[in-house]
């Protein structure tokens, strides 16, 4: 339910219009799950970066030799052509948190078996992570889709592929600051 400030109280601070509006517009907070197919690539990319890193690190320490920049821009080169292969492996899924009280809701839809319950649980470890990873997906995955890849993938990635989308859900995007949100008297 939306609640609309009396009028007085718009009047009293004009701003309040603009600001309700920019935080009704924010957009779901989103987790990007990287996935690739090669691990030589994966590698390679991850080991180009490093020296990349190193090479740059290394030409900063000496400004005017030109040996150590053309190495800096060749590691750079070499990372781009690397990124671009990793890249062109890798597939990348989307998760977004949930509206309102739409986590919720899928968690009840979901309870935990007695056992799972006795253990801690909150949700039932079957239905609910393909239930989540499908609610959460930006793109059309569905409930099926999400079993299928839970039931065909490695322990790592059903871990990571859920892990992503309950993510997404916990996502902080709000600062009390310093003071906790106290506003001084």
């Amino acid at each position: 339910m939306s609640a609309v400030p009396p009028p007085q109280a718009v009047a009293a601070d004009a701003h309040w219009s603009a600001k309700l509006a920019r935080l009704r517009a924010r957009k779901a907070a989103e987790v990007r799950l990287t996935l690739w197919q090669d691990a030589d690539l994966r590698e390679a990319f991850e080991e180009a970066r490093r020296a990349a890193r190193s090479a740059r690190r290394l030409a900063e320490t000496d400004p005017d030799n030109k040996e150590l920049a053309r190495e800096a821009r060749a590691a750079d080169t070499a990372l781009e052509k690397a990124r671009a292969a990793h890249d062109a492996d890798a597939e990348v899924l989307v998760f977004r948190a949930l509206p309102g009280e739409a986590f919720t809701a899928l968690v009840k839809e979901h309870p935990p078996s007695e056992e799972q319950a006795a253990a801690g649980g909150d949700w039932d470890e079957e239905s609910f992570p393909p239930a989540l990873i499908a609610a959460s997906s930006a793109d059309p995955m569905t409930e099926e889709d999400a079993a299928l890849l839970l039931s065909e993938w490695g322990p790592a990635d059903r871990i990571e592929l859920f892990q992503a989308a309950l993510a997404a859900q916990n996502v902080k995007r709000a600062d009390w600051g310093k003071d906790f949100g106290l506003i001084p008297g």
